[in-house]
């Protein structure tokens, strides 16, 4: 009875191996690795067809018969005893397309891919700079051609003369109410989105004038004239300064000259251009007032020679328009022109008596520090890829400056003896510009 029971437990232990064996191999599903090969069944069928990795000779490193479970102890390996890959082609098998050798994808390993991300790579960098390339070509020269309309404010107000009833010519009655002026840029695109730049721009005046009458000849000068003579008789300028008429004419000159150079950087709506340059400025004044037949008339002329920095940033909401905004700003050497005098039929007036007369007839030169800064605000419309409308208004505010109505403000009596040139004068121009802008 106990050999029977021991038979039975055997051969219920050699069916359960069996069976367990068979399910293993049959039917359990092995692991999938996407960067190798599809996913095979542990053992090969009849209808399992091999490929051939035509394009490599090396064996890889996993094992052909990976996830199949031996069948008994021996087929074990050591790892010792593990033989090296060697450098010959094996087949590779492919239950996909059965033998065909028309071009088809295969699994790639993580380098292969890297290798392709790094060639994308280069290629969109390739052709990006060669779209930048012949986008400079193409565009060898942009235009910019702008109108402007500006005016001078922050001057000094200063009196000249006064009427019997009290009413006063000053330098705002003969001020610039607005001038006109042009602007022309020359733009250079340079490789690496550098660029060279020209810029001109000035104002064109008439003057400006102001007059004052009166039938009694009772109009006087609020000038500080004591201590001035006039004449070969050596009388005192005060007691020959009045008349029925008094006039005061203003002339203004102002011309700007830039040399940059500059680069951009871009981003999905916004593009910044810097730039840094070279920049030349002159603002030009003329004063004449005349009262009887003396007059006094000055000239200035301011020459700002410096170095600029600055920026334009271009905001693009829509496809067509655009807003920009600029700041410029430079420290100058201001080389001055000045000349002041008193002068009539008779000659210049002068202090002291006239065996030591020293005349106020002034020509002198002077050098100064200056500031200059420029704040642009516009809108821009593309009318088409090359053709813009643009229009915007500007500020330009200097410091430094040897202007004629300042020079006015002491008693001109010591001008004549301490001649000085006062260079705290100061102004703003600032007006609309309007203009196109075309890329060639």
């Amino acid at each position: 009875m106990r050999q029977v029971i021991i038979a039975l437990l055997l051969l219920l232990a050699a069916t359960a191996a069996r069976l367990t064996a068979e399910t293993i191999s049959q039917h359990e599903p092995t692991l999938f690795d996407p960067y190798r090969e599809p996913a095979r069944p542990l053992s090969q069928g009849s209808h399992w067809v091999a490929r051939t990795q035509r394009l490599s000779n090396i064996t890889p490193l996993f094992n052909s018969h990976a996830g199949q479970v031996p069948e008994s102890p021996a087929q074990l390996i050591p790892l010792s005893q593990a033989p090296l890959p060697q450098r010959n082609a094996v087949p590779l098998a492919n239950p996909i397309y059965n033998g065909v050798t028309e071009s088809r994808s295969y699994w790639t390993g993580i380098g292969q891919h890297q290798r392709r991300f790094s060639t994308v790579e280069n290629n969109d960098r390739f052709y990006r700079r060669e779209n930048q390339r012949r986008q400079t070509a193409r565009s060898s020269l942009n235009y910019h051609v702008r109108g402007l309309v500006m005016t001078k404010d922050n001057s000094p107000m200063r009196s000249f003369a006064e009427g019997p009833d009290g009413q006063l010519l000053t330098t705002l009655d003969a001020d610039m109410d607005s001038a006109g002026g042009l602007e022309i840029l020359i733009s250079k695109p340079l490789p690496d989105q550098t660029r060279a730049e020209f810029v001109y721009w000035g104002l064109f005046t008439a003057g400006d004038s102001a007059m004052m009458e009166d039938s009694s000849s009772a109009i006087g000068s609020t000038l500080d004239i004591s201590g001035l003579n006039y004449g070969t008789s050596g009388d005192a300028l005060a007691n020959q300064f009045s008349g029925g008429q008094a006039l005061l004419q203003r002339d203004f000159q102002y011309h700007n000259l830039e040399l940059n150079w500059g680069g951009t950087a871009t981003g999905e709506q916004v593009r910044l251009e810097y730039l840094a340059g070279f920049r030349y400025f002159k603002a030009s004044e003329d004063l004449a007032f005349q009262l009887n037949d003396i007059a006094l008339a000055g000239q200035d002329d301011n020459h700002l020679f410096g170095f600029q920095v600055g920026a334009l940033l271009h905001w693009q909401p829509q496809q067509q328009l655009e807003i920009h905004t600029g700041v410029k700003f430079g420290i100058f050497a201001n080389a001055i022109d000045h000349q002041l005098r008193v002068q009539g039929p008779e000659g210049f007036a002068y202090s002291g008596t006239q065996a030591s007369a020293q005349q106020l007839n002034q020509a002198l030169q002077a050098s100064e520090a200056a500031t200059l800064g420029q704040i642009d605000l516009g809108f821009t419309y593309h009318c088409s890829e090359r053709l813009r409308l643009t229009t915007g208004y500007r500020i330009v505010a200097v410091t430094g400056l040897s202007l004629p109505s300042n020079q006015w403000q002491q008693n001109l009596a010591t001008l004549a003896e301490s001649p000085k040139v006062h260079t705290d004068g100061s102004m703003m121009l600032h007006g609309a510009y309007l203009g196109l802008e075309y890329d060639f």
